[in-house]
């Protein structure tokens, strides 16, 4: 069973992932901020008698993290995430106050405008990125550590079903896609998308790693189906044949 929620001010996609057998499930990416989207997904869970075992951030992004704190504590599940990115994860406000350092803010995602802007609130040991030409506005929702860290090949359980982690970084060193061999899908994260690829112009971010990361994910049979961070599924083989960046002239 495969639920899919769009959550976040950015439209994350957040994917309940249970085991239809032992009805254990985790969940992936739980942007999960406002109380329509915590209803929903509690329904979601109750309707089915489900019991949440995990939850598994594909990186550290806020974005992407948003409900940790929320599901961890309403439900006990653990939160797992890679190695390489769990430092972030209790204290995302300071990557944030890096990465205003070092760079402008990206433009809005609802209005397109470069006037966002990056409040840090050291002594609350928060941030916020707001624009000032529409409403956006996205706060930094602490996450609690991680309970248990992951490395590519690890192996993550629930029920019968067997999700491989897949080391895919790029969009953040310590990025991850989960593949479901059994059931031919894989979970990728801001890796990979319909047709494009995470972004890689944050403080670590890497250009070059993604695209290894992205052909490594191409090895995957074509008839996998590709379930993304944002944006609508797509497949391995719509992508190795129509996705730009792989194209000859991307393959340098």
């Amino acid at each position: 069973m495969i639920k899919n929620f769009v959550v976040g001010p950015i439209e994350t996609n957040c994917y309940l992932v249970a085991c239809e057998e032992t009805l254990e499930a985790i969940i992936i990416d739980p942007d999960i901020r406002t109380k329509e989207e915590k209803e929903k997904v509690f329904h979601e869970i109750s309707q089915r008698n489900l019991h949440l075992k995990y939850i598994v951030d594909t990186h550290h992004h806020i974005d992407h993290t948003g409900g940790n704190a929320m599901l961890k504590q309403a439900t006990g599940a653990e939160i797992l995430i890679h190695e390489l990115d769990a430092p972030v994860l209790p204290e995302q406000w300071k990557w944030i106050l890096k990465m205003s350092k070092v760079r402008q803010p990206p433009p809005c995602p609802m209005c397109g405008s470069d006037k966002t802007v990056m409040d840090i609130l050291e002594e609350q040991r928060q941030a916020i990125i707001s624009c000032r030409d529409c409403s956006f506005k996205f706060e930094v929702i602490p996450s609690p550590p991680a309970d248990l860290l992951l490395h590519g090949g690890d192996t993550i359980k629930a029920g019968q079903l067997e999700f491989i982690v897949i080391h895919t970084p790029g969009h953040s060193p310590g990025g991850i896609s989960l593949y479901i061999e059994k059931e031919k899908v894989v979970f990728t994260g801001d890796t990979l998308f319909k047709g494009s690829i995470g972004r890689t112009d944050t403080i670590d971010g890497s250009f070059e790693d993604i695209i290894k990361s992205v052909k490594k994910l191409m090895q995957l049979p074509e008839d996998t189906i590709v379930y993304p961070g944002h944006g609508e599924k797509t497949t391995i083989d719509r992508e190795k044949s129509e996705n730009p960046y792989l194209q000859d002239k991307n393959k340098k």
